[in-house]
């Protein structure tokens, strides 16, 4: 039995491949063929780290990864493409690979660190200091995760430290450790549209004052002393200490004995396999070739003729790398989803 399909270069390999691993399954003998040129499959390039079940299943990015974590080589000065959803159909985010940093603030810390007044050296040191207590790799890109993932802050936190302590292979103290007992009230957890503007006026009101309070007296004083540092050093650094704040006043809210929510699947899986994806240069870095090489291997081919195809829902493939990673996981998690009706399509057509 032949089977034609037809639809984007994404939608088409994918299901090819999951038709052909389950004709094996079954032991049925079974030809797909897609209606079109291989030559115009559109590239999706690496490097990138994501969770997706049917990907790793189809061959993308085994090589590096395991189970259902996906990693994708690519080159070192490229922009490391991320996303945490279950199947990277959202929140596609870059993290820089370079250690300059690609969040403003992350390029901030990068910027203290390597600072020529020792004054600012200083405040990257110790922040770098606290980095270690709490068991997290001070590296640029663990930032990135705390200041650029699309989710809530508390969530951003909790990824920034399991990809930290994973790099470091340590555990650290927990970052409730270090808060004292709930006050009778806190100001209201800020905004990502938090400014230096508007921390300056929560330090003349008072509010300020109310978020330090709440940690125990061991550090209380010592991170006092390093917002005043900071706040010192004016707009060179004020995305780092507003981004560090937002953070804070999120964590202030929690009480002395609570806890971090858990990671799902899908992030713990990316925060693991950051390390290895930020190091990912050499191997085969198009996503769509993987698959490409894994239908050919099945058996799978190309025509350019076919009377009656099947059609395949998909759209073009965008410019933007992010958009096309996005657009690959979209168009592979459809034809997963409906594998099954394809599936009874191909082995029982209706009369």
């Amino acid at each position: 039995m032949t089977v034609t399909l037809r639809g984007s270069s994404a939608s088409a390999l994918t299901a090819g491949i999951l038709l052909l691993s389950r004709a094996r399954g079954f032991g049925q003998r079974l030809q797909v063929e897609i209606l079109g040129n291989p030559d115009e499959i559109a590239p999706v390039m690496g490097p990138a780290v994501l969770h997706s079940a049917v990907l790793a299943s189809c061959g993308v990015g085994r090589e590096l990864g395991s189970g259902a974590l996906v990693i994708v080589p690519g080159p070192a000065t490229q922009p490391l493409a991320v996303s945490l959803s279950a199947f990277g159909e959202t929140g596609w985010f870059p993290v820089d690979r370079t250690g300059g940093g690609h969040h403003p603030a992350t390029r901030e810390f990068v910027a203290l660190c390597r600072a020529r007044d020792p004054q600012a050296r200083e405040l990257g040191r110790k922040m770098r200091v606290a980095m270690d207590a709490l068991g997290c790799s001070p590296e640029p890109a663990v930032l990135e995760l705390l200041f650029a993932s699309p989710t809530a802050p508390l969530m951003r936190l909790a990824l920034a430290l399991r990809a930290g302590r994973e790099m470091t292979g340590g555990r650290g103290n927990s970052v409730t450790r270090y808060l004292d007992q709930s006050p009778e009230s806190l100001p209201d957890p800020l905004s990502a549209e938090f400014n230096l503007e508007s921390l300056l006026q929560m330090r003349q009101d008072g509010r300020m004052q109310m978020l330090l309070d709440r940690l125990r007296l061991g550090v209380r004083d010592p991170v006092e002393a390093w917002v005043e540092g900071m706040v010192d050093q004016g707009e060179r650094y004020g995305q780092l200490l507003c981004a560090l704040t937002e953070v804070y006043s999120h964590l202030a809210g929690l009480p002395p004995q609570g806890m971090l929510a858990p990671l799902l699947p899908s992030m713990d899986a990316v925060a693991v396999g950051l390390s290895a994806a930020l190091g990912a240069t050499d191997g085969n870095g198009d996503a769509s070739q993987s698959l490409l090489e894994i239908f050919r291997f099945l058996g799978g081919r190309f025509t350019s003729d076919a009377r009656h195809p099947i059609e395949l829902p998909g759209d073009p493939a965008p410019d933007d790398r992010l958009a096309r990673w996005q657009w690959l996981c979209v168009s592979a998690h459809r034809s997963a989803q409906s594998a099954d009706a394809l599936w009874r399509r191909v082995v029982d057509p209706p009369q």
